[in-house]
């Protein structure tokens, strides 16, 4: 990643990458509605190699600190890894609506239009 790109240049290309990437494909994806497509909603970078004493976990990229974790990913040996969470967004009668779940909702059982039903 070129440190100089911006938070959404980034977003933009990993969006093209979803699209385009057979390891993105979900089960059932062909059935999938035309006008909906997914949009990233979060950036993580997860650190590795680096000491787990002084160094954390895991960082959530913003506008604010998007240049200096490209920087530090850019130094680094190749281990640091993207960690991205998306949404459905329905494209579809004009406006762009929340669809399905995010990866992160599927993971904790909650939608993310509201909480689950008992």
């Amino acid at each position: 990643m070129n440190p100089g790109h911006d938070l959404d240049e980034l977003k933009q290309s990993m969006e093209a990458l979803v699209v385009s990437s057979p390891n993105c494909q979900e089960f059932m994806s062909k059935y999938k509605s035309k006008g909906s497509k997914e949009a990233v909603k979060e950036i993580k970078v997860k650190w590795g190699g680096k000491d787990k004493q002084l160094f954390p976990k895991d960082t959530i990229l913003t506008e604010e600190n998007c240049e200096a974790v490209l920087r530090m990913m850019a130094v680094g040996v190749g281990q640091d890894v993207f960690d991205i969470k998306t949404e459905s967004v329905n494209t579809e009668e004009g406006g762009a609506k929340e669809g399905g779940a995010t990866e992160g909702a599927k993971e904790g059982g909650v939608k993310q239009g509201g909480a689950k039903k008992k």
